[in-house]
């Protein structure tokens, strides 16, 4: 991109004559031209650079009003030359179960973090991950209606929202070992006050079902279109199968091409998504943000986490 700019040059010659000045006829003027030239870069800002949530209680939701500085949202800005096609995120997750680890150091603050587009009241995590079970549920009932649920067969744990957690349940043996087998997902949560769904039972009525789509020998992706968290996406790690993640602002993610039509760009320029045309440069578009944590978090700040803010200009 080249910018021009005109110069106007105008010669003014004073004279002083006792004591004023007399501006003598201008009698020649000329312009010069001046060039320049923006190399093609995609650049992004984003502020502010840090969030902090204070004061919460287990199973509760932070908002403007718990962080430290009342931010309620960051400002994504295009400070390149280039347009911007796509928006998407990444957070931190931690790397292995937290809970009843007994020290805060084992949860990572990234894994509470939700985002809303800008006048959306839709929240959704980025992508958030809930590892199996580490002991026997009691209450819990299998495909065969065992209960507790016989772990040689099924793996099982729940998906964390605030005070809300959905109890999910999978056959893990055969050929294909969390891959191409369905997905159970608790149609009411569990909460402090009621028990929700637990019976997997098939016939039982009290859940989704889902298959889980091989996207390769390492992954399995799910599309859930039912049930309370429709429009999010799935992730189960293959052999292993001993955690899902949840995702929908991640396009990273493992199926989020083919897979699992949920999973989006927080901003798109393709034709028939949001919004449906480039960032330009020097514009900017938002990201309301606030973080859901589950109960059972230990007491003291979490490990400190990061949300990546990916641009592209495709």
């Amino acid at each position: 991109m080249k910018l021009k700019l005109l110069l106007g040059i105008a010669i003014f010659l004073m004279i002083l004559q006792g004591d004023e000045a007399l501006a003598l006829q201008v009698n020649d003027t000329d312009i010069a031209a001046v060039s320049v030239e923006l190399a093609s870069k995609t650049m992004v800002d984003v502020n502010p650079a840090e969030l902090t949530w204070t004061g919460l209680n287990p199973g509760s939701e932070g908002t403007s009003s718990d962080e430290a500085n009342g931010y309620f949202a960051i400002q994504i800005e295009n400070i390149g030359s280039h347009n911007i096609t796509h928006i998407w995120f990444n957070v931190s997750n931690p790397s292995s179960r937290p809970f009843a680890t007994g020290t805060n150091a084992s949860y990572d603050a990234g894994n509470f973090v939700v985002l809303a587009r800008e006048g959306s009241s839709n929240y959704y995590f980025p992508n958030r991950i809930d590892f199996n079970e580490s002991r026997s549920l009691v209450y819990l009932r299998d495909f065969d209606g065992v209960m507790p649920p016989n772990t040689s067969k099924y793996r099982y744990g729940r998906i964390r929202n605030t005070s809300y957690e959905y109890f999910w349940m999978f056959s893990y043996t055969g050929t294909w070992n969390c891959g191409n087998t369905p997905i159970r997902i608790g149609k009411l949560p569990h909460t402090e006050s009621q028990t929700g769904s637990t019976n997997f039972q098939t016939g039982s009525g009290e859940y989704d079902e889902f298959n889980i789509q091989i996207v390769n020998a390492n992954w399995g992706a799910v599309h859930i279109n039912a049930g309370p968290l429709t429009g999010y996406c799935l992730a189960i790690p293959r052999p292993a199968c001993d955690r899902v993640i949840l995702y929908k602002w991640n396009k990273d993610m493992p199926g989020s091409e083919f897979h699992c039509l949920n999973a989006e760009y927080f901003w798109s320029a393709d034709p028939g998504e949001t919004p449906g045309l480039p960032l330009v440069p020097g514009n900017s578009t938002v990201a309301n943000i606030r973080v859901w944590v589950p109960y059972g978090v230990y007491e003291g700040y979490a490990k400190t986490g990061t949300l990546t803010v990916y641009v592209n200009d495709v």
